[in-house]
């Protein structure tokens, strides 16, 4: 387990994942309105994964298509504290977003402090098997993904990339909540208090264990409070 990295959490956080932010699916657009204006008040944000539905550094069309959001965040994080959790549709962020905290997949779980409880944060695609993680290493490859975006002419990949991303269907079931949870947890430490995970689009907890549901499919986040875990309706 990797606890290269240590944070506060803060009274009041908010935790976000599976948004999958893309021109059908808006829910993030109004989440960080909502920030904006105050009618969501926080000091801290943790965007746990999928923010966006496809979005790296090096490939230059899903940067245009969502500089708005890009530079929304952006400026919003010059208000609250913002650290970003890498997903597995969303990596190698840190030059677009300078002054936010980016923990990338293999620094994965992020180990944070809340007052006298340690608590493991992760998108949750970690702790998979063989074939996944050799995956998510070359889709990751810098080197790959600018020769990707050369040979981009006209955009014909990343668009048919795009549209089976905005048919592709993200909402999932689970029959069991209480096994899978249980089988998550012995992934972690025993010295953990709490683990926060996104990924799987559950939005349920179980014991110390919390899924955070998908802002997109569920329209709801995370809040802690005086100790707990409050979900909210956007």
């Amino acid at each position: 387990m990797n606890i290269a990295l240590q944070q506060i959490v803060k009274e009041d956080s908010i935790f976000v994942a599976d948004s999958h932010y893309n021109s059908n699916r808006q829910e993030l657009r109004q989440f960080l309105l909502q920030i904006k204006s105050g009618e969501i008040k926080t000091n801290q944000l943790f965007l746990m994964g999928d923010i966006f539905d496809f979005l790296s550094n090096e490939i230059s069309y899903f940067k245009e298509q969502n500089k708005e959001i890009i530079n929304f965040i952006n400026e919003l994080s010059k208000k609250i504290e913002i650290i970003y959790l890498e997903g597995n549709h969303d990596f190698n962020l840190q030059k677009l977003f300078p002054n936010i905290l980016v923990i990338p997949r293999q620094k994965q779980p992020f180990i944070c402090n809340y007052k006298d409880k340690k608590i493991a944060l992760a998108h949750g695609d970690i702790f998979m098997n063989f074939k996944y993680n050799l995956f998510t290493k070359i889709i990751r490859n810098k080197l790959i993904l600018v020769f990707l975006n050369i040979i981009d002419k006209n955009n014909w990949l990343t668009k048919k990339i795009n549209n089976w991303l905005l048919e592709k269907n993200i909402f999932n079931k689970c029959t069991d909540f209480e096994k899978f949870a249980k089988k998550r947890k012995t992934f972690y430490s025993k010295n953990i208090d709490i683990i926060i995970e996104g990924h799987f689009h559950y939005g349920k907890q179980y014991e110390n264990y919390i899924n955070i549901p998908s802002l997109a499919c569920d329209k709801q986040y995370f809040i802690i409070k005086d100790k707990i875990f409050k979900k909210l309706n956007l």
